[in-house]
């Protein structure tokens, strides 16, 4: 790291110091570096300690009991004194810093030796969650996040497996990461979903507000804005941005609610079956014909699939028992 000035050194060890400051120098104070400088600070004020106190002894004829004493006694208060002031000018300053240093360590990791905790989120489950800095996350089904305890100075990252809606805090020296398995989305304070599903061709993000940029692992980004949606292919490495007209049909999930647009019957299934964790069996292929347009805050499995067989002549069968849908065409002249 670099070296602090002369200047931000000497008021942090007079503990004239702003926080800022403090946070810094104690830093350094721990790499080899400045703690070569701190060894060399003490050692001075000790020299000069020994060269001060000399200077009270001068070249003249032995005093009396009483003069003896009384040189002893100025010795003494001047040594005293100067001893109390130099180690003052060290103790404070680092009492300071280690109160300092603990006050910011509770919520910020210093030194990047942080434990994480992961969340998984069953199918058929969701949860919300709220981090030390304010920004509050949306775990979708059959998804998993690591997380710090404590967010570190220089950035805040977390590692995502499935979807998940961010609300992030902002802090513009503190950029939020989410981790993607070699992707990363670096964020600022924004609100976005994304989703990245390992069994998914595609990764997508849709922006609600803020800014974001998508990082791959060879570095190039991919800047998104808000009403905008981002695809990338993991088997191509190609990426497409295009206009979201529905910007927040991508996150309605965590409000509960159901939406599909112009989706594919594969992927309506793989969204059923996370929602509920309930398998499908298809059986007549002439189904995976159809696309699905819907927008439902039913919750009952039952009711969605009623609405969508109001919109192709495809027949959906939900067995309770064996917790399975089977999916087949309609018969002519029935329901």
């Amino acid at each position: 790291m670099n070296r602090p000035t002369d200047k931000q050194i000497e008021e942090v060890l007079a503990g004239v110091a702003t926080p800022e400051d403090a946070k810094f120098v104690a830093e350094w104070f721990a790499t080899e570096e400045g703690n070569t400088y701190l060894d060399a600070v003490m050692t001075r004020e000790a020299e000069y300690l020994k060269a001060e106190t000399a200077e009270i002894y001068v070249d003249h004829t032995i005093p009396s009991e009483k003069m003896y004493h009384q040189i002893q006694k100025n010795i003494s208060r001047k040594q005293i004194k100067r001893i109390c002031f130099r180690v003052a000018a060290i103790l404070i300053p680092v009492i300071f810093l280690i109160g300092l240093y603990l006050q910011i360590n509770s919520r910020v990791d210093l030194f990047g030796t942080t434990e994480y905790e992961e969340i998984r989120v069953a199918k058929g489950e969701r949860i919300q969650m709220m981090f030390q800095d304010g920004t509050r996350v949306y775990i979708n089904s059959d998804s998993w996040l690591k997380y710090p305890k404590k967010f570190g100075l220089s950035k805040r990252e977390v590692f995502l497996v499935g979807e998940a809606c961010f609300v992030v805090a902002k802090n513009k020296k503190r950029p939020f990461i989410v981790n993607l398995n070699g992707p990363s989305v670096h964020v600022l304070g924004t609100s976005f979903d994304v989703q990245a599903y390992p069994e998914n061709k595609d990764i997508v993000i849709c922006l609600d507000e803020g800014h974001v940029n998508l990082t791959l692992s060879s570095a190039k980004e991919y800047p998104l804005l808000p009403g905008e949606k981002l695809i990338y292919n993991k088997e191509s490495d190609q990426c497409r941005i295009i206009k979201n007209d529905h910007s927040k049909q991508g996150s309605m999930w965590k409000d509960n609610v159901i939406s599909f647009k112009d989706t594919p019957l594969a992927e309506v299934v793989k969204v059923l079956n996370r929602w509920y964790n309930v398998n499908f069996k298809i059986e007549d292929e002439q189904a995976s014909k159809y696309v699905y347009t819907l927008t439902s805050d039913n919750t009952i499995l039952e009711k969605v699939l009623q609405d969508l067989e109001k919109i192709a002549p495809v027949k959906f069968e939900y067995d309770e028992v064996r917790k399975e849908v089977t999916v087949r065409m309609k018969q002519d002249g029935k329901k």
